[in-house]
């Protein structure tokens, strides 16, 4: 098969695109050396013409895991927010794409169109109109309206708001299948349309990269002045007004305080002043948490200190977050609220961590009693992350959904 897997204006070097598109297609590249894998990256045009050296190492290394890396370049302005985009974007992002794919699926021969997020996904179809054989995957990876509502860039009432909607649901009812990260996006997506085609394929992680690391555990703990007793309550990730509310964990520290263990906080994350910054407001001393800002492919090295992960939300959101896989790799036991639907599926289904039912009424005993547990939880979490997360078992559920594809299971 010819599949392309399309990406709009994300950047290829990222940590994230890297673990959650070019290693996975790098892995289908190895697991499946027959199907040939093209990877349409558009990219702001500028980008491309003053980058041209980071262009050229990036083409090299994606080329050299046999992935077919053809950049697009894309006119943008910085009037114009492409992530949030209004509905007067709509249509600029239609005339840069629908063009384009249209060659590109025909002289590349394309079988299989897998579309990243929203924006490319109105190209695809109107493609799929002319070249009728074609197959789509919407692969949305998040609830984009409901996410932009989350962030306070649209309103429920704004008309932005409602065109989104109706392209979803379009975008649902057209394409061959949709990828849904848990069971949660399945409920979620079945309610805007009942005929759509789901296939679940959970957020990988690098089981070889994310793996507890023993002699690192020891010296940094002792460099951090962490004694053997003492429990380390970690996060990984930005933290925002909006998902991920530093708010919340100031709230979580204080309740916490009256925990019959010795503990503190670890956070990962890029937001170091903010976080300060809000948990100052709170009266939540220094000696109470750590924070460091590290590059991403050092998370898991600092993360081995911790003992549990966490992930709490003030709202409900269906998302697994990739940081759900990356704890259970690290056989860190996570510690979540029922508001994190998609990460609470998963605690629920293979019983790998403690879900907290209300964060203004938090049962410290249970907390107690889950931490006294935590080694046998642990040995569970690695287990698990590398039988049912790691990227080589992700790959091999896009293949099978690839072929399937080919051979017309998802009809409608």
């Amino acid at each position: 098969m010819n599949i392309a897997y399309l990406i709009w204006l994300e950047n290829l070097s990222s940590p994230i695109l890297k673990g959650q598109v070019t290693e996975v297609l790098g892995r289908i590249t190895k697991m499946s050396p027959e199907d040939k894998i093209y990877l349409f990256s558009f990219q702001p045009i500028d980008i491309i013409l003053l980058h041209y050296q980071e262009i050229y190492k990036l083409r090299k290394a994606v080329m050299s895991n046999k992935i077919n890396l053809i950049f697009i370049p894309s006119l943008t302005t910085p009037e114009f927010n492409w992530f949030n985009a209004k509905w007067y974007i709509i249509p600029f992002i239609f005339l840069q794409t629908f063009p384009i794919l249209l060659f590109l699926a025909f002289i590349k021969k394309i079988e299989i169109l897998h579309c990243r997020s929203y924006p490319i996904m109105l190209a695809a179809i109107m493609v799929k109109k002319i070249k009728k054989e074609l197959k789509i995957i919407f692969d949305p990876r998040s609830p984009f309206p409901e996410e932009n509502i989350t962030a306070n860039k649209w309103t429920e009432r704004s008309f932005t708001y409602k065109l989104w909607k109706k392209l979803e649901k379009l975008y649902l009812n057209k394409s061959d299948i949709t990828i849904a990260i848990t069971n949660t996006y399945i409920e979620h997506f079945a309610k805007i349309s009942s005929s759509s085609s789901f296939v679940i394929i959970p957020n990988n992680v690098d089981t070889t990269k994310f793996i507890p690391n023993k002699e690192f555990r020891e010296y940094h703990r002792s460099k951090m002045e962490i004694s053997d007793d003492e429990i380390i309550f970690a996060y990984s990730g930005s933290l925002g007004n909006h998902w991920n509310n530093p708010k919340v964990y100031a709230k979580f520290i204080i309740k916490l305080r009256k925990l019959n263990i010795k503990h503190r906080f670890l956070f990962l994350t890029p937001n170091v002043r903010k976080l300060n910054k809000i948990f100052y407001q709170y009266g939540i001393r220094t000696d109470e948490y750590f924070t460091i800002s590290v590059d991403l492919n050092d998370v898991p090295k600092y993360l081995t200190t911790a003992d549990l992960g966490l992930n709490l939300m003030e709202n409900e959101d269906i998302r697994m977050s990739i940081k759900t896989a990356e704890y259970l790799s690290m056989g860190l036991p996570m510690i979540i609220n029922s508001n994190v639907l998609g990460a609470k599926e998963i605690v629920e289904q293979y019983d790998v961590g403690l879900i907290l039912e209300e964060l203004e009424n938090i049962n410290l005993k249970k907390i107690e009693n889950f931490v006294q547990k935590k080694e046998q939880f642990s040995l569970k979490c690695r287990k698990v992350a590398c039988e049912k997360f790691s990227t080589e078992m992700v790959a091999m559920q896009y293949i099978k959904a690839y072929e399937n594809l080919k051979h017309n299971v998802y009809s409608k």
